[in-house]
């Protein structure tokens, strides 16, 4: 079996209203989808990076210089050909898109390689379990109206939620109050800072959070290089009782290796879209469970399109240290016809589908219907 093509296409719809999330705001809601074809008829499908507006810097990465050199190529090689596409990236960079770009096409050779084992990925992988407790995750929207989506949320089922916070510490506090107040001590609360503050500011927002028993808080400290990434927020977790959360923009299993050996995070959060596919969000999964880390991967609510969250997924379901998954508060295109049957929670749980591959699929004319000009 050969592959016979890669290709990258942005994939989506545009919104009515801005949706934001910390630092990163959108105006549409898709992906960068990756479809690998081979001379015997199976497909792949993957997806690139956070959203669908990276394509102008991932999509030539994969359409004209990643792909063509994957043609000819056995498919079911995944490790060699990730360590090849890595080696290319060597002379323009090993970090950011180039990442992405490898991410997306690791991930469409993994479902391909479920189809032709007819295996579903995680079995692939080395299955732990076969569902995992979803958490609802909103966007950073104004307390009223933050406040009913979760009350809703808990209704359908959610028993943990993730809440959005800026560099405000009194809004921050009327948010977890009044959340708290709707829906009661049972559900868990995780909160994501993005990077709002410096060390001591992150240090007074834990400390004035400290009383709703946070189940973890997330990269409250802005860092601009890695090594204080590490070193400040190494210096957080040393003075605070909230575990800490973080790694969600870390780029392949090297970028992880001081946070674990310093134990810097109680949670590591690798993306399968940009930390380098499942193969390296694996292996960032397994590193951690050596150091007693618990792992709970990072999945972008600014996409929608459903694939990301199927690979996550699968790449969940193989680690017996990956208690939960982010679920999108907002659906999207992979929901309003994209894919053919996405993913759903059920009474808070998110279940694999017993069939090849990652078990979601395009859409019969997904490609017209959700093209994207970006």
């Amino acid at each position: 079996m050969k592959i016979t093509s890669v290709t990258a296409t942005p994939l989506g719809v545009p919104l009515d209203e801005e949706l934001r999330w910390g630092a990163m705001a959108v105006k549409v809601k898709g992906g960068i989808v990756v479809k690998i074809t081979t001379d015997e008829g199976l497909e792949g499908i993957g997806e690139a990076g956070f959203s669908a507006v990276y394509f102008p810097t991932v999509g030539p990465i994969i359409n004209q210089q990643l792909g063509p050199m994957l043609v000819g190529k056995d498919p079911r090689n995944i490790g060699g050909i990730w360590q090849e596409m890595l080696n290319a990236t060597h002379m323009w960079g090993r970090r950011g898109i180039e990442t992405y770009a490898l991410s997306g096409i690791d991930i469409a050779l993994w479902d391909l390689l479920g189809k032709i084992s007819n295996q579903p990925v995680y079995r692939l992988l080395g299955a732990s379990k076969s569902k995992v407790r979803a958490y609802f995750a909103p966007a950073l929207k104004p307390t009223a109206e933050i406040v009913p989506e979760v009350k809703a949320a808990v209704d359908n089922g959610f028993t943990a939620m993730k809440l959005r916070v800026t560099g405000d510490i009194n809004q921050a506090v009327e948010l977890l109050g009044s959340v708290r107040d709707a829906i009661g001590t049972g559900p868990d609360i995780m909160v994501d800072a993005n990077m709002s503050y410096d060390r001591r500011g992150a240090y007074d927002l834990a400390r004035e959070l400290e009383p709703f028993r946070l189940t973890w808080l997330e990269e409250p400290i802005l860092s601009r290089s890695l090594s204080q990434y590490v070193d400040d927020n190494t210096w957080l977790a040393d003075r605070i009782n909230i575990p800490l959360a973080g790694g969600e923009s870390l780029l392949t299993r090297y970028e992880y290796i001081d946070l674990l050996s310093r134990r810097t995070f109680d949670y590591l959060q690798p993306d399968c879209t940009s930390v380098g596919g499942i193969t390296e969000a694996k292996r960032v999964a397994d590193m951690a469970s050596a150091w007693n880390i618990t792992c709970v991967p990072h999945i972008a609510c600014s996409s929608g399109t459903g694939i990301a969250l199927a690979a996550g997924l699968h790449m969940i379901l193989a680690c017996e240290n990956a208690p939960m998954i982010e679920f999108d508060a907002y659906g999207g295109p992979g929901w309003d016809g994209m894919l053919a049957s996405p993913l759903e929670v059920k009474d808070g749980f998110v279940e694999a589908k017993d069939s090849p591959g990652l078990g979601v699929e395009l859409s019969a004319g997904a490609y017209d219907a959700f093209a994207l000009t970006v």
